[in-house]
C-alpha cells in the first residue's frame, strides 16, 4: 500500500494540504515501511498571494497534485479545501483525515 501525507517538517502532517511544503510517499507491506520518500509539493505557488490575485470567477485546478496523489493508495489529510476535496472524488483519489499529526503515529496507524 503507498501513503502519502502532506507534510512542511517530515515529523507533523501539515495543516493544509494545498499549501504544504511537500509529501511523504509511504509504501508499506506486510506491516513494514518498506520505503518513505520526500517529494516537493508541485503546486507550492499556491499561497495567499497567489489566491488573493484570483477572482472568485478564475477556478485554478489542482493537476499537479492529483497526478502526484493517484501515484497513491490513499491520502491522508489534517485540513482539505473544497474544491481540492471535490477533484479528488472527481478522480477517485481515496483520502482520509488524519488520527493524529504525528506522521509515524499516521503510518503505524495504517499499518
Amino acid at each position: 500500500m503507498k501513503i502519502i501525507v502532506p507534510t512542511n517538517d517530515r515529523v507533523t502532517i501539515a495543516a493544509h494540504t494545498g499549501r504544504c511544503n511537500e509529501f511523504a510517499l509511504y509504501e508499506v507491506k506486510n506491516g513494514i515501511t518498506i520505503s518513505e520518500i520526500f517529494i516537493t509539493n508541485p503546486h507550492e505557488h499556491h499561497d495567499e498571494e497567489c489566491c488573493a490575485n484570483h477572482s472568485r470567477e478564475h477556478h485554478h485546478g489542482h493537476e499537479e497534485l492529483i497526478l502526484l496523489f493517484s501515484k497513491a493508495d490513499l491520502l491522508y489529510y489534517y485540513s482539505i479545501g473544497k474544491r481540492l476535496r471535490a477533484e479528488l472524488d472527481e478522480h477517485e483519489i481515496s483520502y482520509k483525515k488524519a488520527p493524529t499529526v504525528n506522521l509515524q503515529g499516521i503510518i503505524n496507524g495504517a499499518l
